[in-house]
Formats: C-alpha cells, structure tokens, sequence
C-alpha cells in the first residue's frame, strides 16, 4: 500500500492535502475571531481572487505545461520557457486593466476601494507565482510540491496571527499582498534553478502555447463562472453578513477537490498516450480507475455531510452560523459532479474547441438562470438550479469521451465498486441515525459516530474492494 502512495497522483493528492488542511481549518478559526461580516468580506475577496486568473486569461497557458511537457526532450524547454513568458504577459493584465475599474468594482461588489488595490495586485501575481509548482508536478519533480506546501503553510499560520493580534480583516489582506510578493520572489528563482524555466523561447513556441492556451483558457473561464456563479451572483445580492452564512454553507473540503485535480493531473498524460497509440482497453483501465479512486473518498463524503450537516456546521463555525445547515445538505450533492471527469479526453485529445462550445452554451443558461432564482426563489433557489444546470457540460463530456475512445458505457464505469461504496454508506448511515437517539446532543452524536463511521468505511471499502471480483475493476 505505501508503495502504491509513492506513485501516480497520489504523491501530489497527499502533498496538496497538507496545506489544504490549513485551508480547511482556517474558517473554522477566522469565524471565532472575526465578525460575520468580516468573514464575509474575506470569502468575497477570495471568491474574486480566485476568479481573476480566468478572467484574464492567465491561467490557460499555466496548466498547459502538462500538455507541452509530451513534446520531444530537444522541444520541450523552449515550450516550457513559452509557457512562462505567456503567464507574465496575461497575469499583468489584471492590474493593468483592473485597476481604472476600480471604483465600479468597489461600488459593485459593495467593498472597500482599498480592499480591490490589494485583490487586483494579489491577482496578478497567482499564476506567476503558481508556474514553479505546475512545472515541477508536470516534470515528476514531487520536490516542488514540498516546497509549494511550506510556502502555503506560512501563508495559512499568518492569516491566523494577524487575525488574532489585530482582528482587522484588512491587516490580514495586506498581510497577504506581502505573502504573494515573498512567494513569487522566491519560487521565480527556484523556477529557474530546478526547472531551467527562463524566457530563452522563440516567437513560434510563443504563438503555439497562446493557440493552445487561449480556447483552454476560455473555457476554464466559463468553466469557471458554471461552478461559481451562485457564489458569483449572491456576493453581489447579499450582505457581507449574509454571504457569510450562505458560503460557509458551501462548505469545500480541499482534499476533495485536491484529489480530483490530482487524478486528473495523471489521468490526462495516460488518455493521451492511449489516445495516441489508439489503445481504447489501456484508455477504459486508466478511466474506471480515475473514477474509482476519486468516488472511493468523494461517496462517503457525501453521505457525511447529509448525515451530520447540522452538528458539522455546528462543529466547524459554532451555533451562530446554524443558518448554514440547509445550504450545506444541498451543497454535499456537488460532490458527485467531482466523480465525473467528462473533460478529460476531450483535453488529452487536443479537443478544447469542442469543450469551449458546450460551456459557451450553459453558461448564459446558468446566468439567465441563476438570476431568475436569486430574484425569485433567494440563495437556496439559485444554489439547487447552478447544481442541476452543472450535470449538463458532465453528460455531454462523457458521452463525447465514449466517442472518441471509441468505448461502450459499461467500460467507462467502474460499476461494481460504485455500488459497494454506496452499499456500505447507506448501512453506516442507517446505523448512525439509529444510534443519534442514545446521545443527548447532535454535536456529542457527530463526535462519536462521525470518526467511526469514517474509519469503518475505510476499512470495509478497502478490503472488499481487494477481494474477488471487485479487485480486476
């Protein structure tokens, strides 16, 4: 089993892990110390942060280098290189351009001007910032995710001492301006002496890398506003205060989307090679499996949170935020959207065009949509409809995915090992809720039953999952 973790995507899902860690527990502390309307604007600022780099473009030729990476050794450095200088071009535009906006962005977003100087120079420097890591996972170089983890591990202690010694959310922002400057100044030159990443390229690698990375980069943009946008459009139709309760409700637990960047981060060179060498079995193998280990997590995880929603929402921000729960139960079935890498072949294929058409379909439907029920039916209205409108792009992908590796549905699915997962699920939450009506409190229920009903599936997932049958899936 430990040899198995030194290999494939589990090295990065583990890495990553670490300081998404700090990324999951830093709410649960911030909520202790700030004010829900602080922790508003800090999940607005974010929210947007997040959403700069596909607005601008600049994140397209960042992930292409898991692309380029495939090109032959005498190649390989000049894309590589080409990947770097398009990055610094396309992130400068977001202070270029964002900041003239400024006031409108302020007015929009109902924060701060001094707030958005700090999102829009912090934005501009992510990608940069991110190519060093990128480049290292794409190169096999697991050492730089090491270094990429410290890196954000000091970002996540700061944010807990500044928020504690000054309980100012603004401190905390400029303490992290600070932070982007320390990281990009830092991993440009590690960049430079690991990878060899300098901007010794040629025009045509340069025009090569943007013809690529523009549709790819459109479509995460799109991609990017599906998965979003009730966030996108309620942090502008809520309160500070309100969108507090609404998106820590959304609760994103980092190691899942973790590991679903991290299959997908080894699925694509595999779907290429098989795509290449036209090997549909090798293809369907690398597939099911990439399936299998995302829901082998991601299944109970969706059963926790439906189970516990109310003691968890409890357990993580305190019963001031109880407001949370509803959003929270509807949210745990976004998880299921995770087990689904429709775009997979589609990108290891070279197909993007193909992805960007799908996303440029949904998204006016999500946005015409999600309006309507912002308007009409509020924030659990907007978030159940952006969920249903999401399983449109999925189905689409999958079915293209079957086309072009030319597969049958029953290979793309690892069936048997679905249906365990969920069997065991639904016997622990039976049993779970059977046993709520022994404890006094939903709170001293979760603490019991919760980390038994975790370990329990673990073990029964995995050892059933080796055995007979399931273990050729």
């Amino acid at each position: 089993m430990f040899k198995k973790l030194k290999n494939g995507h589990w090295p990065v899902f583990l890495m990553s892990s670490l300081s998404s860690l700090g990324n999951l527990f830093l709410p649960i502390i911030l909520v202790r110390i700030l004010t829900p309307e602080d922790v508003g604007f800090y999940k607005i600022f974010f929210l947007h942060y997040g959403a700069l780099p596909y607005l601008f473009m600049a994140g397209g030729a960042l992930h292409s280098v898991y692309y380029w990476v495939g090109r032959p050794e005498s190649e390989r450095q000049r894309y590589l290189n080409a990947t770097w200088v398009v990055t610094i071009l396309f992130s400068s535009l977001i202070f270029l351009i964002g900041y003239p906006l400024k006031p409108f962005v302020s007015s929009y977003l109902d924060i701060p001007r001094e707030y958005i100087f700090i999102l829009l120079l912090s934005g501009s420097m992510t990608c940069m910032a991110g190519h060093f890591a990128e480049t290292s996972i794409a190169l096999g170089k697991n050492k730089g995710m090491f270094i990429e983890t410290i890196i954000e591990f000091i970002r996540v202690l700061g944010f807990i001492l500044i928020a504690w010694y000054f309980k100012d959310i603004y401190m905390i922002f400029l303490f992290f301006l600070a932070h982007m400057v320390f990281r990009l100044s830092l991993v440009v030159g590690l960049n430079r002496r690991m990878n060899h990443i300098g901007i010794t390229t040629g025009k045509e690698e340069i025009v090569k890398v943007i013809k690529y990375a523009l549709p790819m980069s459109f479509t995460s943009l799109l991609g990017f506003f599906v998965e979003k946008l009730d966030l996108l459009i309620l942090s502008s139709h809520l309160s500070a205060h309100d969108f507090a309760f609404y998106s820590m409700g959304c609760l994103v637990v980092p190691p899942l989307f973790l590991l679903e960047m991290s299959v997908q981060k080894t699925l694509i060179p595999a779907l290429s090679k098989s795509y290449v060498e036209k090997d549909s079995l090798l293809g369907s193998k690398s597939f099911r499996k990439a399936i299998k280990d995302i829901s082998f997590l991601m299944i109970p995880a969706i059963f926790g949170l439906l189970t516990f929603a109310e003691p968890i929402v409890e357990f993580l921000y305190t019963a001031e935020y109880m407001e949370s729960v509803i959003f929270l139960k509807i949210f745990a079935f976004s998880y299921i959207l995770l087990m689904l890498p429709h775009d997979s072949v589609a990108r290891a294929a070279g197909k993007t065009d193909w992805i960007l058409k799908i996303y440029l379909i949904i998204t006016p439907l999500l946005l015409i949509g999600g309006y309507f029920a912002s308007q009409h039916y509020g924030a659990e209205g907007v978030l159940i409809l952006t969920l249903i409108l999401r399983l449109i792009p999925k189905y689409w992908g999958l079915k293209l995915s079957k086309k072009i590796m030319n597969w049958q549905w029953s290979e793309m699915f690892p069936t048997k090992h679905l249906l365990l997962f969920i069997a065991i699920c639904s016997l622990l939450t039976c049993f779970s809720i059977m046993l709520s009506y022994c404890f006094e409190t939903a709170y001293n229920w979760f603490l019991v039953c919760g980390p038994i009903y975790g370990i329990v599936y673990l073990v029964l997932a995995y050892k059933l999952g080796k055995k007979g049958r399931y273990a050729s899936i």
